[in-house]
């Protein structure tokens, strides 16, 4: 589970990143990629995942996740749901 508190974001006790201006960072400062609306991008602007409905989509077509199981594993902050989704894409749960 990873908690976000405010922009930082934290997985059993231990600073594992942040959100900074719809961009995902690790703690060591790497881009792992950004968000806009509705899609969630690679650090080199790829395509990884869209939202759509009550589910998160890969680009690839072969993962559907309901948001709801992102919400239980991306807990806090007040990023919105496709900041919770990229950050569950780019950091795992």
């Amino acid at each position: 589970m990873i908690k976000i508190d405010g922009d930082h974001l934290w997985r059993g006790g231990q600073k594992i990143g942040w959100v900074e201006d719809r961009h995902v960072r690790a703690e060591d400062g790497k881009h792992l990629g950004y968000f806009d609306e509705s899609h969630i991008y690679s650090e080199e602007g790829h395509r990884l995942g869209y939202v759509e409905g009550d589910y998160l989509f890969s680009e690839s077509g072969d993962s559907k996740i309901a948001l709801e199981k992102i919400s239980e594993e991306i807990v806090g902050g007040t990023i919105p749901e496709i900041g919770k989704c990229a950050v569950y894409m780019l950091l795992g749960s």
